[in-house]
């Protein structure tokens, strides 16, 4: 027991440390950007008051800590959890979500354990810990891709005007970064940037692309590219565009309301249990005791937490009708 307790003391100051390095860090990361911002501001002939820097500088580092950084190289997860976090638009690296992961779900791992004394709730509730920071960030990327893709049309809009102003294309993609709200502003801004710097602006729109990956940019991305190689009205052709992403959005706006009912199921038939559940701990301890400390009602308590997981997949697989 009091060994259990140490690790839990241990874990707990721990994850205390990798929060104040995470706080640091930050801190740190927002005062190089400011630096490196007036360090521009002062480089240019021509310096502009309140205009904003967009960093383009390539990092492939998925850890500031090289040991952990030459680690994690070898798995394509990480790579992939990289781009993820690239994609939610968080300022952080891979290793530093795996790290605050593994310190999140083993202090509820221990806590769980010492307390309970149940190595199998303790190591569903420490996976459900560990999952949570996966989580956040998965819910920050599709909260962003969904305003990219409300703002997408009004972007395709102004370039469509600008064009038939005069400007050119490069031109209509600097005034869109400055009169597009984020998240289209800042990825438009660093696709001008690109192009600014000597990279093809296929190939900067492509990278934006990734960036953002929603299917309504690559309708742009891909007109844009095939005008490019074969000529055409490009006026025209983005106006068909904005048109197709506008009537893409309201249909994707309506089948979220079609089914709301549904989603609003799925959590009312994962939240009902555990409700349940705390109320009679709270009224009846003894009547769920067996379920914490008998062998075979770990059992049951486990197979039920994962048909409780297999059962929101599958509504979410009902419910997640694409467009």
């Amino acid at each position: 027991m009091l060994l259990q307790i140490a690790l839990a003391v241990f874990s707990a100051a721990f994850l205390a440390a990798v929060a104040i390095y995470l706080l640091f860090s930050e801190k740190l990361g927002k005062r190089h950007r400011a630096v490196r911002k007036r360090l521009e501001g002062l480089s240019a002939e021509t310096p502009v008051e309140g205009e904003a820097f967009y960093p383009i500088l390539r990092d492939d580092k998925l850890s500031g800590i090289p040991a952990m950084n030459r680690i994690l190289s070898r798995f394509r997860f990480s790579q992939n959890l990289q781009r993820l976090i690239d994609q939610a638009g968080l300022p952080m690296k891979a290793g530093v979500l795996i790290l605050g992961m593994l310190s999140l779900g083993g202090l509820i791992f221990l806590l769980v354990l010492s307390l309970l004394d149940s190595i199998l709730l303790a190591l569903a509730a420490g996976l459900a810990a560990t999952s949570l920071p996966y989580i956040y960030v998965r819910r920050r990327k599709t909260t962003r891709q969904r305003d990219f893709e409300s703002l997408l049309p009004e972007a395709i809009d102004l370039i469509t005007n600008a064009l038939k102003s005069g400007f050119s294309l490069e031109s209509s993609l600097s005034m869109v970064s400055k009169e597009i709200p984020d998240p289209v502003g800042i990825e438009f801004a660093i696709a001008f940037e690109e192009q600014n710097l000597g990279v093809g602006l296929t190939d900067a729109l492509s990278n934006m692309e990734k960036r953002v990956e929603s299917e309504d940019l690559g309708l742009f991305t891909t007109a844009l590219t095939i005008q490019k190689k074969t000529g055409g009205n490009l006026v025209e052709i983005l106006e068909k565009i904005g048109s197709t992403i506008r009537e893409r959005f309201q249909l994707k706006r309506q089948v979220r309301v079609y089914t709301a009912q549904g989603r609003l199921s799925g959590f009312v038939l994962v939240l009902l249990p555990i409700v349940t559940a705390i109320v009679l701990l709270a009224i009846n301890p003894e009547y769920l005791k067996i379920l914490l400390v008998e062998r075979a009602g770990n059992f049951l308590l486990g197979g039920a937490i994962i048909m409780q997981i297999l059962g929101v997949w599958v509504i979410r697989r009902i419910v997640d009708i694409r467009v």
